[in-house]
Order: C-alpha cells, then sequence, then structure tokens
C-alpha cells in the first residue's frame, strides 16, 4: 500500500475514533492491515506527542501529569478494572522524552493506552480543517522523530551502515516513503566494504 491511503486510512480512522463514531472506527480500523500496525503505532505516538505538546507544552508539569491520570483513572477504571492509568500516563511521558516506563506496557496494550490519552487531550468537536492541522503536525513530528533516529543509528553505528557524511539529508516536506530505508543503506555500505 503506497503512502496517501496509509495516511488517509490513519487519521480517517482516528476521526471516526476522536468523534466517538464506533462503528466507522471499527470499519477503518479492520481495514488496518498487519503490515501497517507498527505505522499505525508510530502515527498514534506522533499524534499524542503533538496533543500532550498542544496541552501542555514539551515538558508537562508533574501536577498536570497527576491530573491527566486521575481523569482517565475515574473515566476507565469503573468499566474496565483491569484499565491501569499509570501505563496511559506512561504513554504521554515517554513521548516528553522519559520512556524508561514503556518497557512495563505490553505491546499488544500499547495503542489502548494511547487512543485513553488521545481521547482525553483531543476535543471530539474538532472541524475537519483543524484535525487535518493537527495530523499534519502530528505526521510532521513523526518524520522528524524517525529521521533522528535513523540518523542517530547511523552515526552510532557506523562500520554496520556508513558513516553519517554519506547519509541523505530529508527535507522538511519530504514523505517516510522518500527516506531511504535501513536495509538499504545497510547493504550499500556491506557493498563498499567487500
Amino acid at each position: 500500500m503506497s503512502p496517501e491511503p496509509t495516511t488517509d486510512l490513519f487519521r480517517s480512522h482516528a476521526t471516526a475514533r476522536l468523534r466517538g463514531d464506533t462503528a466507522e472506527a471499527a470499519r477503518l480500523a479492520s481495514q488496518i492491515g498487519p503490515g501497517q500496525l507498527m505505522t499505525h503505532q508510530l502515527f498514534l505516538v506522533s499524534l499524542l506527542a503533538q496533543a500532550v505538546v498542544e496541552e501542555y507544552g514539551a515538558q508537562p508539569d508533574p501536577s498536570d501529569l497527576a491530573a491527566i491520570t486521575k481523569r482517565l483513572h475515574d473515566k476507565h477504571f469503573a468499566t474496565n478494572p483491569s484499565f491501569n492509568a499509570l501505563r496511559a500516563e506512561a504513554m504521554v511521558r515517554a513521548v516528553c522524552g522519559d520512556s524508561v516506563l514503556l518497557t512495563e506496557i505490553p505491546h499488544a496494550e500499547q495503542p489502548a493506552y494511547l487512543w485513553a490519552a488521545i481521547g482525553e487531550l483531543i476535543e471530539p468537536d474538532l472541524t475537519d480543517a483543524q484535525l487535518a492541522e493537527l495530523f499534519d503536525l502530528a505526521e510532521e513530528y513523526g518524520l522528524e522523530c524517525l529521521t533522528e533516529a535513523f540518523e542517530d543509528t547511523i552515526r552510532n553505528h557506523p562500520r554496520r551502515a556508513g558513516s553519517p557524511e554519506t547519509l541523505p539529508k530529508a527535507s522538511p516536506s519530504a514523505s517516510p516513503s522518500s527516506l531511504p530505508s535501513a536495509s538499504s543503506v545497510i547493504e550499500s555500505s556491506e557493498e563498499e566494504s567487500a
């Protein structure tokens, strides 16, 4: 699947979830295939990060984190006793650079906690234009994070993947599909060393 339909699917699914259209959200979720799950998770992390920054700034005050954790507990625990609001707080902390607690949350449970936090931070009555702007900013942030992580990986492992000087530079408007894959960079460095 090309990036445009995937992006449209993720945005449509998020819109349905945020607006409480459970039937449409379920229909769209069923279209997110196994090969898209990681990309979808990255979209959700980026969306949460954008929501956190808009609500609290890059470094939320501990009292704000305590308040959102309490609201999430009060909202979800009564109907779902297995809901752990501290895990949702850990997702919020992770997008602010404090990701040590992510290892405490099973990967399969992370999307539910992401959605709980996203649903608490993003108003359901945003217009289509406001949602489009939010999604644009989230995707831009996600691309920046992935680009930085990719470049850091190259920089920290020059023997495996080439030197940072050989990295193609991503433009701010580049789409993820226009970036080289990690395997292509590794393969090219292996060819150079052979």
